[in-house]
């Protein structure tokens, strides 16, 4: 009987032991899951950070005091929902203020059409839309915020693609719209053959104006001939592209908007007479007379002449702080460089030339060449930012002046603000005119696209060994079995 015991005695440990050693895996597993879950970290392995949040993007969402409910109505087969989807989750993984809601329409039409009566939005919305919520307040994405598609393969039957994602942008600017209290107001100038932000042919500001109310800006114009000053809601004064002098009576508007602490931006073009000139350069801002020739930029840009300018290499300043990396792109320049009229104002350039650039005074060769003594010599700056000394201006009323000059509006259009980096490059400019640094500009992610190149060789070898060498390679181990299975 005593042998007995012992044998089950010892089972009877052996079964304690594995179900100790169970209950602690157990305990194991719980923990590391509990811990996973409290504390847990997302990585972007895309070569481009393609998935990774911009800084302005985290600001934002690190400063919602407010819950915002985002709905997605997008079918998951559309090319766009999975970025958008990873997008999102990001945004909510960074905020806790931040909840999404991804609705099929083919799977769940009820809640769709329950959603659109209560957004007031007619049925044929419900594909391929974004609704961000906060309060009573909405603010609706749609497809064409998100992605810009190729077409470009159709004439060769292939379908369109994704040539860039700019759901971020939008997200985040939709976001700002429903959090921002004050929406501030962008006043444009009109009156001397300005660029009109209404039109979408390609001279127009038709993007523009589309850029600025993503950022939450409403734009009006103003006519300085009939007002005779500034009006005293106007955030920003925006003078693009004029072609025709202003008056006395205009000018004496500006300087009185300026004195008390406005914000200007100013885009001239060369070869025309705004009859601003002079007047700049009671602000500390020196507009040449010429036309900005880069040798460099033409090398860079192939089958465009030197006229055209590729900047990448931006003079240290709040606007351009996020620019490392990224390019503009202008045509036809003139220079626009700091001045020292006014003791109380700094200035500084934001935009530049090569060393080998200069500013062509005899712009009516047509073959440029560098005139020592007649010429200015690079790098030439054709962008300025001017703002108060803050040991000289104190709390006196220039001490909210902010003015950027630039030398050219035709980076502006329609045609050119898509290129590169121009439009990042002017909303970092805008916000930092209207003291909104925190919101610098997102740009587009571009897909990645790899693609794999095979020879005849290669495409061979591929062949026999997926044809030929796996199925051979399972059937001689099945031989190898059977034969052990014999012995």
């Amino acid at each position: 009987m005593a042998g007995e015991r012992i044998p089950r005695i010892r089972r009877g440990a052996i079964g304690a032991n594995v179900a100790a050693m169970c209950v602690i895996g157990a305990a194991i597993f719980l923990m590391a899951n509990y811990l996973g879950y409290r504390h847990w970290r997302r990585f972007d392995w895309t070569s481009r950070q393609y998935y990774t949040l911009s800084d302005k993007t985290l600001r934002v969402l690190d400063d919602l005091a407010l819950p915002v409910r985002v709905y997605v109505f997008y079918p998951p087969f559309t090319p766009a929902y999975q970025d958008i989807r990873e997008i999102l989750n990001r945004y909510a993984a960074r905020s806790g203020k931040i909840e999404v809601e991804y609705i099929d329409p083919d799977k769940d039409p009820a809640r769709v059409r329950f959603l659109l009566a209560k957004f007031k939005l007619p049925a044929p919305a419900q594909a391929n839309l974004v609704v961000f919520e906060q309060g009573d307040r909405h603010k609706y994405v749609y497809d064409k915020d998100i992605i810009e598609m190729d077409l470009s393969g159709a004439r060769f039957g292939r379908g369109p693609s994704i040539k860039a994602f700019t759901g971020e942008q939008a997200f985040t600017s939709a976001i700002i719209n429903l959090t921002q209290e004050k929406q501030p107001l962008v006043c444009m100038t009109v009156g001397h053959g300005e660029a009109d932000r209404e039109e979408t042919r390609e001279d127009g500001l038709g993007i523009l104006a589309t850029l600025l109310e993503r950022e939450n800006t409403r734009m009006e114009p103003v006519a300085l001939y009939e007002t005779k000053e500034v009006p005293a809601d106007c955030d920003l004064l925006m003078i693009v592209g004029p072609r025709e002098p202003f008056m006395d009576e205009e000018k004496k508007a500006l300087g009185d908007f300026l004195g008390r602490g406005g914000r200007l931006f100013v885009a001239l073009d060369p070869r025309t007479d705004s009859g601003l000139e002079a007047f700049l350069r009671h602000w500390n801002v020196d507009v040449g007379d010429n036309l900005v020739v880069d040798p460099q930029s033409a090398r860079r840009l192939l089958f465009m002449s030197a006229l055209n300018l590729f900047a990448d290499d931006y003079p240290p300043h709040d606007i351009t702080a996020d620019m490392r990396g990224k390019a503009t792109l202008f045509s036809e320049v003139r220079s626009v460089s700091p001045g020292g009229a006014n003791p109380d104002l700094r200035a500084a350039s934001i935009l530049r030339t090569s060393p080998q650039g200069w500013g062509e005074t005899n712009y009516l060769e047509e073959t440029f060449r560098f005139d020592e003594g007649d010429d200015l010599r690079g790098p030439v700056s054709f962008g300025v930012a001017v703002e108060a000394d803050a040991a000289r201006a104190g709390d006196g009323p220039l001490a909210n002046l902010r003015l950027v000059v630039i030398g050219d509006s035709d980076f502006l259009s329609n045609a050119q603000i898509t290129n590169l980096a121009n439009a990042s490059f002017f909303l970092n400019v805008t916000n930092w005119l209207t003291r909104r640094e925190r919101l610098i500009a997102i740009g587009p992610k571009i897909p990645e696209q790899a693609r794999v190149r095979l020879n005849a060789a290669q495409m061979r070898r591929v062949f026999w060994f997926s044809v030929a060498g796996l199925p051979g390679m399972g059937l001689l181990l099945g031989v190898l079995v059977w034969s052990r299975r014999r012995r």
